[in-house]
């Protein structure tokens, strides 16, 4: 592809440097003889000439450009160029750099495309800004632990492969091993696929206590949850990385939350390209699987930069292991209990809402949450359990209705743990604070409750 770029001086070709010094693809055309040694003495390929003369661009050799980019300040001067161009090359694609709003050229040029001044800058210069911030980001992070430092990495529960990915991420990064950087829960892995994937990784994740978190000083990182999250206090924090939506003000040393992004995985792919470090097959599958299972494959939740970390990360990593966690073999009684559920279904106006009574696994919960969307008409699934003395509610759509985690903190957040991300969320409720709130826990109850919000949301959406 080649490209050449017409401009009155050299400043377009700092904004592209490094695309124009690259195997010669960009040829600058300026008015300046000056511009254009400066040009070539920084590695690019530059030509100088009257850009209002015919000869300018016949030694341009216009027939071997595929696109011309025009930078030009003056609007008439634009024009003019414009009009060679069109004259010479009538088939030639045009990219026109402007700050003004008036038009350049034929509005009705299918071959001409406007970009304005700051559309380019986002486009060059925005990623090289990210860099640096997490540069900067970096640095802050591995300032907060000194090398004798016991740090606890501590995920949610019941971690997810989002959670488990950021984690060896965070170590990683901070150069440390697990004897010294231990990755630990007050809960503990249980679904097949999770289970699957600490196994085939071998990923220790260690059970913990309130008690020895920060036993002999050892000092506390949070990925993918918010000190919120867990009922208890947890004393000091150090570092808290996440993608959730801030669930209440907390203190902790840094913190870095990017609740636009689907993953937290990404933000610590980001942190790992501006640190310059390439990631081992290892870490690469549990990150892309990170990004993968949270955002159901780039389809939910997700942003530009859950693609560009996704697109980062699949070379590196193996596709033949995540297959392997994406597909663990799942235990008889799992089965069981999912039949059993999808009996119990209620559909109306396109919400399943299911039951499931006692469940041996939480897990169970919101496998079935997800499954109730490929039911053809289904589009919100609500699917709530008892496991142990705690009532947990599931809740998914398909993506196009963004409220799922502003209903169940509106609901349940007062009695109990609630939040999540557009399309997906989830409450944890003690039982007994649910039925002094609810009176009982059943089908009934809770889609009296969580329904009448949905209709309201899905009212209030603005209509194509």
């Amino acid at each position: 592809m080649k490209y050449l770029a017409i401009c009155e001086d050299d400043l377009l070709f700092q904004f592209m440097r490094k695309l124009a010094t690259k195997r010669g693809e960009v040829l600058f055309l300026v008015q300046e003889s000056e511009a254009a040694r400066r040009i070539r003495r920084r590695g690019g390929s530059s030509q100088s000439g009257d850009l209002t003369a015919d000869t300018t661009y016949e030694k341009a050799h216009l027939d071997r450009v595929n696109q011309v980019i025009l930078f030009i300040r003056s609007r008439q001067l634009r024009e003019q160029v414009y009009m060679l161009l069109r004259t010479a090359k009538p088939e030639l694609p045009i990219v026109s750099l402007s700050s003004e709003k008036e038009a350049t050229g034929n509005h009705k040029d299918p071959l001409l495309r406007r970009l304005p001044l700051e559309d380019m800058f986002e486009e060059f210069c925005a990623p090289q800004l990210l860099d640096t911030i997490n540069r900067r980001t970096v640095e802050r992070i591995r300032s907060l632990f000194r090398e004798k430092d016991k740090i606890h990495i501590l995920l949610q529960h019941d971690p997810d492969p989002d959670a488990i990915g950021s984690a060896l991420a965070l170590r990683e990064l901070l150069g440390r091993n697990r004897a010294t950087t231990p990755i630990v829960t007050f809960g503990e892995v249980t679904r097949p696929e999770n289970l699957a994937m600490i196994r085939l990784l071998e990923i220790q994740i260690d059970r913990i206590t309130h008690e020895d978190l920060h036993q002999d000083g050892a000092k506390l990182a949070l990925v993918d949850v918010q000190p919120p999250y867990f009922q208890r206090p947890l004393g000091k924090v150090d570092l808290v990385v996440d993608h959730h939506p801030k669930r209440a003000p907390f203190p902790a040393r840094f913190t870095d939350l990017r609740t636009q992004y689907g993953a937290t995985s990404t933000i610590f792919t980001e942190y790992l390209r501006a640190a310059g470090m390439e990631p081992s097959q290892r870490l690469a599958t549990a990150l892309l699987y990170g990004i993968k299972s949270d955002t159901l494959f780039l389809e939910r939740g997700s942003h530009i930069a859950d693609l560009e970390a996704f697109t980062f990360l699949y070379p590196f990593a193996s596709r033949a292991l995540i297959t392997r966690m994406e597909r663990p073999a799942l235990p008889r009684e799992d089965l069981e209990a999912l039949g059993r559920a999808l009996s119990r279904l209620q559909l109306e106006d396109g919400v399943a809402v299911i039951h499931m009574g006692e469940v041996k696994r939480e897990d169970v919960i919101p496998q079935m949450a997800e499954f109730c969307l490929q039911i053809e008409g289904v589009e919100w699934a609500i699917v709530s359990g008892l496991s142990g003395n705690r009532v947990v509610i599931s809740v998914r759509n398909v993506g196009y209705v963004k409220s799922a985690g502003d209903i169940m903190k509106r609901l349940f957040d007062q009695i109990g743990s609630a939040g999540g991300h557009r399309a997906m969320a989830k409450a944890v409720v003690p039982l007994d604070r649910f039925k002094e709130r609810f009176g009982e826990v059943s089908e009934k109850v809770i889609r009296e409750a969580i329904v009448p919000l949905i209709a309201e949301r899905e009212e209030d959406q603005p209509h194509e």
